[in-house]
């Protein structure tokens, strides 16, 4: 915990209001709060409040990120996959949302402007069913992609509790043999090879 800071530094910079507005709220900056003091109390707010509701995602992926890049890992193939099903997912739901809301917005429209008209206000209550409709589904997809979530990052922490106790470690390697080297010699009167000791072995041999 010594070497703790807000978020360890990867969330710092400007967040909502201060990207459109220098000076607005909100502007990140870790090992500015005091966390070296109590470590502990932040870490706690850090992962149940400051986040918001998506607080304890925050601190699992700045967890993950800094064993990823002490330890040099890469991606893991798995966790790939589940950041684009995500990503698909989330694009059909925000496009759902989306429709939803011109929907009810053109259900208001007709009812204002034609209030006395029996089709324009039946078209009104359908248009505003068929949106109440495509906010359920965008719902029912965002609940999922929440219990994807959630089951990825139980996955993924156990592999991050096994990395921690048996990454460092490596299997013991056995010492070499050693091995005599030797080279052979012809003879030229005779033709015949004769074996010769190399010069190193040799004077290691007479050292023993």
């Amino acid at each position: 915990m010594t070497r703790y800071r807000l978020w360890q530094g990867y969330y710092d910079g400007p967040h909502c209001f201060a990207r459109h507005c220098d000076g607005a709220p909100i502007t990140i900056e870790s090992g500015t709060y005091g966390e070296q003091d109590c470590p502990n109390a932040f870490l706690c707010l850090e992962v149940s409040v400051l986040g918001g509701m998506c607080s304890s995602c925050c601190a699992f992926e700045v967890s993950r990120r800094l064993m990823k890049e002490e330890r040099e890992l890469g991606i893991d193939p798995t966790e790939a996959r589940q950041e684009k099903c995500i990503n698909f997912a989330g694009g059909i739901a925000a496009s759902i949302h989306q429709w939803a809301c011109c929907m009810y917005c053109t259900s208001c429209c007709v009812g204002c402007c034609a209030p006395d008209s029996e089709g324009a206000q039946e078209c009104s209550a359908e248009a505003r069913r068929a949106s109440q409709a495509c906010w359920s589904i965008a719902h029912t997809i965002y609940k999922g992609m929440w219990a994807v979530k959630i089951i990825a990052i139980g996955c993924m922490s156990s592999q991050m509790i096994h990395e921690d106790k048996y990454g460092k470690q490596s299997p013991l390697k056995e010492a070499p043999e050693s091995m005599k080297m030797e080279r052979e010699k012809i003879d030229h009167e005779n033709g015949n090879e004769i074996p010769m000791v190399n010069a190193f072995t040799d004077q290691y041999a007479q050292h023993e």
